[in-house]
């Protein structure tokens, strides 16, 4: 059907015969025979020029004429299909087109014909398809809307949020009005600042908000943003507000936002407002979103205030989500007694006398009509006089939220210096839990390494010492019976004996350089102890001695028992190994014998497998 459709007609839906099988011979046929009448037509029109009112081929009761002038009726002889209205022309079919028009009549009515029959079949054929089309319309409209919401999500950088019933939560929400994408996709001016986030939370329990402070402060801005981003939410649409918002199912949604007066309908503002008011109480339900901006203004502060607090009390007892933005201090004042409101008021900045547009919940806030009148350039006489009639209690009253907005950001200052004095703790204490971790694998690691390494010279040891008095055995064997005294004594030879051709291959070759003649070793940086393999930081040089002194406690230890520039024997070696064994022996859960053990040890292995490497050769 599609294909069918995609080529029968045209893009802008009109119905092109040459593609329709059985249309296109007739439709040329009717082509030809309007181009023959219409060439006729037009040769009379060039042969008598002075009888024709203008020179257009027309059209009349489905047949072509020509406008003829009456007074030169005579000059085209032919039949008269119609009369203008002024009687100044006829429009004439002349008698040589007369075949022709009936040509043209016969082939046009068979092409109508033939369109008919063709489109009559193809509704036929959409209309048993009907309830697919309706099905596909369906799908089409919701892969479009699903289409919008996600291009919408993108746009304005939103995340769909959490929908509850108890709890009314924004994180860092903004009115999407106030977005730099969404603005640019409106042909709106950018801003020349950020949007300032907006967070606030009402549950169950505290359900209302007053919000009051200075003029041009946001007030009216909170309560369009919480109640468009609400609905917005409710309707699946994501929201340009952090993941972690929660929005309420909401049976309801009014709002009375901005000045309704009119001269036709005789409304004033005070007026418009009750009518919008009566309305709301009228229709909210338990569980909607009611959105008051400026209540109770319009009229008497007094009367005002005590209209608003009654219609306040009236949607608390129905359980309503209530918004109210306000500048009467008789109602924040209220809201602080009533235990389903809470108070709350748009920032002012003191030093620069500017709102900062930033939310704070939980204490009432100032108009400063006179702060902002001052500033907008209004004489100082008149503030003064102002100040004057504005009264000793009201003045109190100003002061006292003056110290309690002066309080409130002491505490946020030393709740930020808490919050970061907690991190800076709490990155010392991952610090310091990675550098004990660290600790205890390198003491795991050079625990088994000093097992690995002490075996390794035990075993040598043992090999080395069976192997000398074996060969000592075999010698004697040869000779004489063995005598274990001078078998002690031939081993005995037989160290001194290594330990004087180590002596003298050591004397032969070059003297080995003292710890300050290593030109690559300075203070301060790093080395490795060549006999224990210990690395550490040079901090100082022993001058008296010929060692260097590394930070690492236990390394200097080391370093100044066994790195001393004096000629070292495999006697010697083995006289401190085993001094060091006898000691562990004694005190086996002594760290720092068992330390010395394996550093012995190593050099013992070391000074015996050189030595008789040498004496091999």
């Amino acid at each position: 059907m599609a294909d069918q459709l995609g080529r029968s007609f045209t893009e802008d839906g009109q119905l092109d015969p040459m593609r329709v099988p059985g249309l296109a011979d007739l439709h040329r046929v009717r082509s030809r025979c309007f181009q023959a009448v219409s060439n006729r037509l037009q040769r009379i029109l060039r042969d008598f020029p002075d009888a024709f009112q203008e020179f257009n081929v027309v059209e009349r009761n489905g047949r072509f004429c020509l406008p003829v002038r009456t007074e030169r009726r005579g000059m085209v002889p032919g039949l008269v299909l119609d009369r203008s209205s002024s009687g100044a022309t006829v429009f004439v079919e002349p008698f040589e087109a007369v075949s022709l028009n009936n040509d043209h009549v016969e082939a046009d009515r068979e092409y109508l014909q033939a369109v008919q029959a063709f489109l009559r079949d193809l509704l036929e054929g959409l209309r048993a398809r009907r309830f697919d089309f309706e099905r596909w319309h369906r799908f089409q409209a919701d892969a479009d809307e699903g289409l919008a919401l996600l291009r919408w999500g993108v746009l304005c950088d939103g995340a769909l949020p959490d929908l509850g019933r108890d709890r009314l939560h924004l994180l860092e929400a903004r009115h999407p009005l106030l977005l730099p994408n969404v603005r640019s996709a409106l042909d709106l001016d950018p801003l020349d600042h950020d949007a300032v986030p907006l967070t606030l939370e009402l549950d169950r329990e505290r359900p209302g908000v007053i919000i009051s402070g200075s003029n041009t402060g946001g007030k009216t801005v909170v309560l369009k943003t919480v109640g468009l981003l609400t609905a917005l939410a409710r309707s699946g649409c994501a929201i340009p507000a952090r993941p972690g918002t929660e929005v309420p199912e909401l049976a309801t949604l009014h709002a009375d936002i901005g000045d309704h007066q009119t001269l036709i309908g005789s409304l004033s503002t005070f007026s418009s407002h009750i009518l919008h008011l009566k309305r709301i109480v009228g229709q909210a339900r338990t569980g909607g979103l009611v959105l008051l901006d400026e209540l109770g203004t319009g009229t008497d502060p007094k009367e005002g205030a005590a209209l608003g607090i009654a219609l306040l009390q009236a949607l608390s007892r129905r359980q309503c989500w209530v918004l109210c933005s306000t500048h009467l201090g008789e109602i924040s004042q209220w809201a602080l007694r009533h235990p389903r409101f809470q108070n709350a008021s748009v920032q002012f900045d003191e030093e620069r006398l500017a709102p900062t547009y930033r939310l704070m919940v939980g204490m009432p806030g100032q108009s400063r009509a006179l702060t902002i009148a001052a500033k907008l350039g209004l004489p100082r006489s008149i503030l003064d006089h102002a100040e004057k009639v504005l009264g000793r209690r009201e003045q109190d009253w100003r002061e006292f939220l003056r110290q309690l907005e002066a309080d409130r950001l002491r505490l946020a200052d030393e709740t930020q210096a808490l919050k970061e004095a907690a991190a800076a703790v709490e990155k010392d204490r991952l610090i310091l839990a990675r550098r004990e971790e660290a600790l205890r694998l390198g003491q795991e690691k050079f625990q088994r390494e000093s097992a690995e390494k002490v075996q390794r010279v035990l075993d040598f040891i043992d090999h080395e010492s069976k192997r000398l008095v074996r060969e000592l055995k075999d010698k004697h064997k040869a000779t004489e019976p063995f005598n274990a005294d001078r078998v002690g004594t031939d081993a005995r030879e037989r160290v001194k004996t290594i330990e004087q051709i180590a002596r003298a291959e050591l004397r032969a070759g070059a003297a080995p350089p003292r710890a300050q003649d290593v030109p690559q070793l300075r203070e301060g940086g790093y080395a490795r102890h060549r006999g224990l393999g210990v690395e550490g930081r040079i901090v100082s040089q022993s001058s008296d001695k010929g060692f260097w002194d590394t930070r690492d406690g236990y390394a200097l230890q080391l370093e100044q028992i066994f790195n001393e520039p004096t000629e070292s024997s495999t006697r010697s070696h083995l006289d401190r190994f085993w001094d060091s064994w006898q000691e562990l022996s004694i005190h086996p859960e002594d760290m720092a014998a068992r330390q010395a053990v394996l550093s012995r040890g190593q050099s013992l292995l070391d000074s015996v497998q050189g030595r008789y490497g040498r004496l091999s050769q």
